[in-house]
């Protein structure tokens, strides 16, 4: 069974968070790549997914920390409760800090998350895009939320 989008950008998201060792350069360009491509072109996944497991593999930390961020995810079907998602203030506050940019956003209704939206998809753009997303994930307030629920479903 193929993994949802959501899935495995979540996944990404929480090993980068986790992630002890800093990145490359070429790691966070090609990452940065696929950020922009995922914002351009989101209907293309299958592809833009292809090309982030191929940054994630070369990467042996972050493969592992990736490995088990998607199998805590699927040991609960990657049920994830709505009020663990990312608000707008949240994505505006964490991902926007000290920066001149318009946030991406597809997906919010009235400031809150949506669960039919891809709030998650918008805020891996968005950290994909940025200088060091290593960096950028650790300060993702949700991101903490979503390991303390994962922790407790897997425990």
């Amino acid at each position: 069974m193929a993994e949802s989008p959501r899935t495995t950008q979540l996944a990404l998201l929480l090993a980068l968070k986790q992630l002890e060792t800093p990145l490359t350069a070429d790691e966070r360009a090609k990452l940065k790549t696929k950020g922009q491509q995922l914002a351009i072109d989101p209907d293309d996944w299958d592809y833009i997914q292809e090309g982030l497991m191929a940054i994630v593999e070369q990467n042996p930390s972050l493969d592992r920390l990736f490995q088990t961020a998607q199998m805590q995810l699927q040991a609960i079907d990657s049920n994830i409760p709505i009020e663990l998602l990312p608000t707008e203030q949240e994505k505006e506050a964490e991902l926007l800090a000290n920066e001149k940019r318009e946030l991406v956003t597809f997906g919010y209704t009235e400031g809150k998350p949506d669960p039919t939206s891809n709030e998650i998809r918008d805020v891996v753009i968005d950290v994909l895009n940025q200088k060091d997303p290593a960096t950028k994930a650790k300060n993702l307030s949700f991101l903490d939320r979503i390991q303390a629920h994962l922790q407790k479903s897997n425990s």
